[in-house]
């Protein structure tokens, strides 16, 4: 029988560990949030006192941590993943990174006689609960075949994007679509607003046009109704689209669209908004304006 390891005590980490505890897999989790582990442990999972125990004693190692930095740590910090792999194991890492580090960390994982699967998600803690996560994989086809029956459980949309680091550009070519269209859906919010039309029907008219997207859907909403905390968080928003531009600039791709909309959130987070949903970012709009969109 297979044994999964779990890295991490956040909600996408204790999300995961459930879903596959339902499942019938054997867990190990470590993180760093003694309280949140213990609520995996009292579903089921077994408990590691460190990352390396995590990785020397199962299969297959998922980590999820909140951002690049924190995964480095604790694949390469002291005690961690990478420290206890030896032969055979594959790690899968659903941290949004940068794919040079991506790389890096495939290297280390190789070196040890292991495999690394680049592999971020969309859809976040209730995607994963549900098993809905949308899971873009970069890596060796041989170590994504292999952890196919682990991922399955997690997620409707399993994608080999390609080699190491694919995963991680695939999931920045995500973010920026996400960010530049919710951009959109608020310059025309403003629009409305400040030419007086009534932004209930405004929104009930594009989102049956050809306009219609997951964020005029779910954002639209929220931004009317004046639900600016609830969400994505601005923070993380701006993580990702850093991230976005560090590769683009290694790649010499433009992204001025990005580029802007990096900037207004710039703007959003000087109001003490940093904690706020990615919605916010029609405060940036409505001061340029001079209006409050609200409907």
């Amino acid at each position: 029988m297979r044994k999964v390891g779990v890295v991490g005590s956040g909600a996408l980490a204790q999300a995961v560990c459930a879903r596959l505890l339902e499942f019938g897999e054997s867990v190990l989790v470590w993180g760093p949030d003694e309280s949140l582990v213990a609520e995996s442990v009292k579903a089921g999972a077994s408990r590691a006192s460190t990352p390396a125990e995590v990785s020397c004693d199962t299969d297959f190692t998922i980590v999820a941590a909140s951002d690049g930095s924190q995964a480095e740590q604790w694949h390469l910090g002291d005690h961690g993943v990478m420290e206890g792999l030896s032969r055979g194991q594959v790690v899968i890492d659903m941290t949004t990174m940068a794919p040079s580090l991506a790389q890096r960390l495939s290297r280390t994982c190789t070196e040890a006689g292991s495999q690394f699967l680049d592999a971020p998600v969309s859809g976040g803690a209730p995607g994963a609960r549900t098993g809905n996560l949308v899971i873009m994989v970069g890596g060796p086809e041989e170590a994504y075949d292999a952890a196919l029956p682990v991922l399955e459980p997690l997620g409707r949309v399993i994608v080999r994007i390609g080699e190491t680091g694919a995963g991680a550009t695939a999931k920045l070519c995500h973010q920026v679509m996400c960010f530049v269209n919710l951009c959109g859906v608020c310059e025309a919010f403003a629009l409305g607003a400040k030419s007086g039309i009534d932004l209930k029907k405004l929104f009930s008219a594009t989102s049956a046009g050809a306009a219609q997207s997951w964020e005029l859907d779910n954002m639209g909403p929220k931004i009317l109704s004046r639900d600016l905390s609830t969400g994505y968080p601005v923070g993380t928003s701006q993580y990702d689209l850093s991230l976005a531009l560090a590769a683009a600039r290694d790649l010499k791709a433009y992204l001025p669209a990005t580029s802007i909309v990096h900037q207004l959130y710039h703007s959003v987070e000087t109001e003490g908004l940093a904690d706020g949903g990615s919605q916010a970012l029609i405060r940036a709009i409505e001061k340029m304006s001079g209006i409050e969109v609200r409907g």
